[in-house]
């Protein structure tokens, strides 16, 4: 397998910390959200997905949480005619969409814009119940949210997770904006449990990184 952003030996050194810094009777949420757009948050979110159900033998489902924006000024969001959460949101809607990939216990399904979805309330007090029934089915659901600039789903989400990772790209995310979006999370009443840097770039000669 060819990961994105982090190596296999990083992924699985992360799998083990969550599950360190998460342990739970039942299965254990996490969101990855990142302070500004960064499209690895998707590639590191499934890659983790990845590895923990084809290395370690968890059944995983990852959910593609990018989408989930209100922006209507947004031309890449799609449009009203596409499905939106709504006061009638029932959880069984979402896990009909959730389809397996071959040969892994692994799964994806991806959550729907909320673009056009003007009172947030009644989608929010169905989420507690939703991540429940995921709980009592999978290992690990590893969820990829939008970034806080693009939309607050990180941040509402937070309280409902059992930890989130946060995911700063080296050299470009500034130090102030990743402590906002982690006094954010907390504010919330969520826990943040990491970081995750991406786009690294090693100092060290490539025939002495084996050594190191």
């Amino acid at each position: 397998m060819r990961t994105h952003g982090l190596a296999t030996g990083e992924l699985v050194k992360l799998h083990h910390a969550l599950a360190e810094a998460l342990p739970a009777t039942a299965g254990v949420v996490t969101q990855l959200v990142a302070p500004e757009p960064d499209a690895s948050i998707t590639h590191v979110a499934y890659d983790l997905a990845y590895i923990s159900a084809s290395w370690l033998d968890k059944r995983v489902l990852f959910v593609d949480g990018t989408g989930m924006r209100t922006d209507g000024a947004d031309p890449l969001l799609p449009s009203r005619s596409d499905p939106l959460f709504s006061t009638a949101f029932d959880p069984s809607d979402l896990e009909a969409s959730i389809s397996r990939v071959v040969g892994l216990e692994l799964y994806q399904m991806s959550f729907p814009t909320m673009r056009g979805a003007l009172d947030l309330a009644p989608v929010l007090r169905r989420i507690p119940e939703f991540m429940d029934r995921l709980r009592q089915t999978f290992d690990l659901i590893i969820i990829a949210s939008p970034s806080a600039a693009e939309a607050p789903m990180g941040v509402l989400l937070a309280p409902y997770v059992d930890g989130s990772v946060l995911v700063l790209a080296a050299g470009r995310t500034r130090g102030p904006v990743a402590a906002k979006l982690r006094d954010s999370l907390r504010a919330s009443g969520g826990s943040v449990v990491g970081v995750v840097l991406t786009r690294c770039r090693p100092h060290a000669p490539r025939w002495l990184q084996r050594w190191l």
